[in-house]
């Protein structure tokens, strides 16, 4: 197959394309993590910047060694003790997930058998809680990436705490995306790879004062994923649990700093014109977008379901080993059904998405599902007129 393109482009909903100034702010001298006081304070000036972004009022940020993944198994394994009902909002794969985490550390999930397609109703999630009065834990996905769906965190962040329970929420793919405000949430869980445009390897956790007496209860006895020993270890001795990635902390720092540089309501404004411009090129494409409803379609990523007769391998195949463009399939339950653009951090402007559009126009057509790679292009173009 010959290529059409000679840079390739990430538009898949993580991990994401990378900047030329993350990349440079991450070539630097070695340094001593343990040992070296500078970096420390240069840790907890970022600790801050978090803090910022995600509009807490009080409560405790630590950026850990590990992928996304290791934040919510850390979030269960901390909170979560034998006999524990923890209600699980599964909306969605990684929605739908948590329970299988649940499971591992002998807690009962309560499921709640949601539409995928759907945003979680916040009433049918009060209901949950009036008939079991005993749960103590409530987990959710802001946006759920595999299809494309945001939920209305501060409405079911309120539900959950008028049942006095706790809620944990996996935010990895809506930090910088949207406005994340660290409000009736006690444990929120962020990546580096996803709108922070930073490669895979950090977690940033959020915990509520609350929480802690539930984390001192539950009395986890591993180490590595041990939220008190973070505590007792570097609030307390400002000493690192284990020794910490200099290269990637650097990175995230000049993530957050591009972030406020150009403000985060123009970086919202930005993400919500990517959504619009995607739903527009969707249209024009005369494909069906997997959300029931685009009010409740990410900012982040669009999921749409894949034509009848086109394989989504064959489709992923084109658009990435001829024009140089990677698009997502899905996951689990979705996946050969659907498939997803991102748009999220670095990608979401105006040159990406005529870029990713204009690929998988082309590819489409290749397959037989014929369009008009123009009128693609000019829908997403009359979002930014």
């Amino acid at each position: 197959m010959i290529k059409y393109y000679t840079d390739e482009i990430l538009m898949t909903p993580g991990p994401t394309q990378i900047s030329l100034d993350i990349y440079k702010s991450m070539i630097t001298k070695a340094k001593n993590t343990d040992l070296d006081e500078d970096f420390i304070n240069f840790y907890n000036d970022l600790r801050k910047k978090v803090f910022n972004l995600l509009n807490m009022k009080k409560g405790d940020i630590y950026i850990m060694l590990g992928e996304a993944m290791l934040g919510l198994e850390i979030a269960v394994a901390n909170t979560v003790k034998e006999g524990d009902k923890v209600l699980i909002i599964d909306n969605g794969v990684y929605g739908d997930g948590f329970k299988d985490l649940v499971k591992m550390y002998r807690g009962i999930p309560i499921t709640m058998g949601l539409d995928w397609r759907k945003e979680a109703d916040p009433n049918e999630i009060d209901k949950a809680f009036e008939k079991n009065k005993d749960i103590s834990l409530a987990t959710l996905v802001h946006c759920d990436t595999p299809s494309g769906m945001l939920n209305n965190l501060n409405e079911i962040s309120k539900i959950v705490k008028s049942h006095d329970s706790y809620l944990i929420v996996d935010a990895v793919s809506s930090i910088a995306t949207t406005n994340v405000e660290f409000q009736n949430i006690d444990i929120l869980i962020g990546g580096s790879q996803k709108a922070l445009n930073i490669p895979a390897g950090l977690t940033i956790m959020a915990i509520s004062e609350e929480i802690w007496e539930k984390i001192k209860k539950v009395n986890y006895q591993g180490y590595y994923m041990n939220l008190s020993l973070w505590k007792e270890m570097f609030d307390y001795n400002k000493t690192f649990p284990y020794t910490m990635n200099d290269t990637l902390i650097y990175a995230l720092n000049t993530s957050i700093d591009k972030l406020f540089e150009e403000g985060l309501e123009n970086v919202y404004k930005r993400h919500e014109l990517a959504k619009r411009a995607s739903l527009n090129a969707l249209k024009s494409l005369n494909l069906e977008l997997y959300p029931e409803d685009e009010r409740y379609s990410s900012p982040s990523v669009t999921a749409f379901l894949l034509p009848q007769g086109i394989n989504d391998k064959k489709l992923r195949e084109i658009t990435w080993k001829k024009y140089g463009v990677m698009i997502a399939g899905s996951w689990g339950k979705l996946e050969g059904k659907v498939a997803r653009i991102g748009h999220m951090g670095y990608q979401a402007s105006l040159n990406n998405l005529l870029i990713a559009y204009s690929s998988l126009s082309k590819a489409l057509n290749e397959l037989g599902y014929k369009n008009s790679v123009s009128e693609v292009l000019g829908s997403i173009e009359e979002v930014y007129t």
